[in-house]
């Protein structure tokens, strides 16, 4: 494994089966980018693609809400390009320009309660009229590109994809499986939590439950302290054990009085 100063994505290479894997667990951005220790670049994802050698078989686990347009689309090309059957698994979340990386596996696996959304590039432009255009330009070119790697898993028309990505379009793996966004889908595992990061908060439609962090266990309704019943249970031990001075009992001073239960644990601890 390689050791980078901004990547935490992994590749592990198994000898006996010729086989390879990498994790995507992080923001897709380009050099320079590096926010975090998750986030990923082409030219990182290339050198440790590089570096699984000549394997028959490349597993790309995907938990990511996306990020560069460009960046993204280097690395779904050269998943396509390479000469291995790409089997892709989606974790978690394969968000934006990530579910376009997912579209370069042979297989695409989901489990039930994973996650895929779709939806228009975006951008930012200043400048004159003739820069404005051109920047639209280029976000057309991009939705595009996009549009082309869903239709060629998928099959739908243009304009069906269109729609989608226009609406941002959120699908479990059962409904990017009817879809045809997905190959596979598998039995429900546990739920990776949603990445935190400036990417995130430009989608519109992100389903309520991936923004609120699941417990592990369901908690116990808190139950109401019956005071009567511990003091009942105090005071019958105290009779089956009297202690010898009982005269803070028999008359507490005012911070004392009304309390029972203090004053009979303060008994108890004689």
């Amino acid at each position: 494994m390689t050791k980078r100063k901004f990547s935490c994505f992994n590749f592990r290479k198994d000898e006996a089966n010729n086989t390879g894997e990498i994790d995507i667990y992080g923001d897709i951005v380009a050099d320079g980018f590096q926010w975090f220790d998750s986030d990923i670049t082409s030219f990182d994802f290339k050198k440790d693609l590089d570096a699984l050698g000549d394997v028959d078989k490349i597993f790309v686990n995907i938990n990511s809400n996306g990020g560069f347009v460009y960046e993204g689309q280097a690395i779904y090309n050269q998943l396509k390009r390479h000469k291995a059957e790409i089997h892709v698994r989606i974790d978690g979340m394969a968000a934006s320009i990530a579910s376009v990386i997912a579209m370069a596996g042979d297989v695409i696996e989901m489990p039930a309660n994973a996650q895929m959304m779709i939806h228009e590039p975006a951008g930012g432009a200043f400048g004159n009229k003739s820069e404005l255009e051109s920047a639209i330009r280029s976000l057309e070119a991009s939705k595009q590109s996009i549009i082309a790697a869903y239709k060629s898993k998928c099959g739908l028309e243009d304009s069906a994809i269109e729609a989608m990505m226009a609406e941002e379009k959120w699908m479990t793996g059962q409904e990017a499986f009817e879809l045809g966004f997905a190959t596979a889908v598998s039995n429900p595992i546990q739920q990776v939590a949603l990445a935190k990061s400036p990417i995130t908060n430009t989608f519109r439609n992100v389903p309520k439950k991936l923004l609120e962090p699941a417990a592990d266990k369901a908690k116990p309704e808190p139950q109401a302290l019956d005071v009567d019943t511990i003091v009942e249970a105090v005071v019958a031990r105290l009779q089956a054990n009297p202690v010898e001075d009982k005269t803070e009992l028999a008359q507490p001073n005012k911070q004392e009085k009304g309390n029972p239960l203090f004053n009979a644990l303060k008994a108890l601890s004689k």
